[in-house]
């Protein structure tokens, strides 16, 4: 499987440098047809967090910080 990194080096080659597919896949050492997928992936992948991150020092000033938030925007 090909990583985000694979996959802009792939597309910069052919679509900035001019690079056939198949000097592509010669060069990366992947299949033809793996390249074709990549050049036909635009979708940029996001990271999303799935459950928040524990933050042991901050916890017990986050209602406070909250608050101050909330007042600066009224302010």
């Amino acid at each position: 499987m090909l990583e985000m990194v694979d996959k802009e080096y792939i597309r910069k080659k052919h679509f900035v440098e001019g690079w056939s597919i198949r000097k592509i896949s010669r060069n990366l050492k992947v299949a033809r047809q793996t390249i074709r997928k990549a050049l036909n992936d635009s979708h940029i992948p996001h990271y999303q967090l799935t459950k928040e991150k524990p933050s042991p020092v901050l916890d017990p000033y986050k209602e406070i910080i909250r608050e101050w938030l909330k007042q600066d925007e009224s302010a």
